[in-house]
């Protein structure tokens, strides 16, 4: 089959112009991406890139697909470097339409979701929400959920009504995904007990998720975390039975994962297992702000010296 398209591309090159050699090796690439390996994949779009004459959207269109060939392999890598190259070709040589640049920003954002930095992806992909067109890498229903996962963990308290639970594009397929609606009406709302029963029954669904479930383990621990740092925000010292209490399992469930959370230092607190308490221990803000005023006057005088010394010489 191979050998069959590249004779058409040496056809159109001897007796076509430059769009059907580009047509011949478009139709080698989409075919090596179906059939054949990833690095076959990757030459075949590397030929096409080669081409003399293809223009910029062309261009983007094939290191798109290129990232989808490297991403269906699990090759976060070269996935990545394609995404940029795109970015590279949009940013700099100003080609692509509105459709491509909307089209590249969502596989820029899905990338960032993948590569787990929350907030690049976060911004990324709620923008993208209500201009989504990219059926070729998920459905929208899905993307609605990496845009929730991602901005769950990214936006403050208020923003998560404003963007997630009162959005209207959200809204609009909130019935189709009522699991993960649940779990952030139920951080909304500080109802810690059905949020931990809400992040049981989305766990399955996220396990069946293509691109979240290599990085299930990850979002689970997020989303325990986000729920003990609200939580725990609200006191400076709790009681382990109460904070048991309020998330609905055992004091020793909340000692074990609460003990981990804050060696990793993923929780600013300390746990005292004499007294059966929770010490919260999160920075003063007063006295982070004066060390900051002390710090930026010791730097100003230090200019004012440097200064005055040279006027006197």
């Amino acid at each position: 089959m191979v050998q069959t398209l590249e004779e058409k591309v040496d056809d159109a090159k001897e007796s076509a112009g430059d769009m059907e050699v580009m047509d011949a090796r478009i139709e080698i690439a989409r075919f090596a991406a179906k059939s054949l390996t990833e690095d076959e994949a990757l030459e075949a779009y590397k030929k096409l890139l080669n081409l003399p004459k293809i223009s910029s959207g062309k261009k983007i269109d094939a290191v798109m697909e290129s990232s989808r060939v490297s991403s269906f392999y699990g090759d976060s890598k070269n996935a990545s470097e394609s995404i940029d190259q795109a970015n590279k070709i949009v940013t700099e040589g100003g080609g692509g339409d509105w459709d491509r640049r909307n089209r590249l920003k969502v596989y820029r954002g899905l990338q960032r979701f993948l590569e787990r930095d929350i907030k690049g992806a976060a911004a990324l992909l709620i923008d993208c929400i209500a201009t989504f067109s990219c059926n070729e890498i998920c459905s929208y229903q899905e993307f609605i959920v990496y845009s929730i996962l991602s901005n769950l963990l990214h936006l403050p308290r208020p923003l998560i009504k404003e963007k997630i639970l009162d959005g209207p594009e959200i809204l609009s397929v909130a019935n189709d995904i009522p699991t993960v609606i649940k779990l952030v009406q139920s951080l909304y709302d500080c109802d810690y007990k059905t949020f931990l029963n809400a992040m049981v029954e989305v766990e399955p669904i996220l396990q069946a998720d293509r691109y979240i479930q290599p990085h299930l383990s990850f979002w689970m621990r997020e989303l325990h975390i986000l729920a003990y740092k609200q939580f725990l925000d609200s006191y400076q010292s709790v009681t382990l039975q109460a904070m048991a209490d309020a998330f609905g399992v055992s004091v020793d469930f909340v000692d074990y994962h609460a003990s981990r959370f804050i060696a990793a230092g993923r929780l600013s607190a300390k746990i005292d297992k004499y007294g059966g308490v929770i010490l919260t221990n999160r920075p003063d803000l007063k006295n982070a702000q004066y060390r900051e005023t002390i710090q930026k006057g010791d730097l100003l005088l230090n200019r004012i010296q440097k200064l005055a010394r040279v006027v006197d010489l």
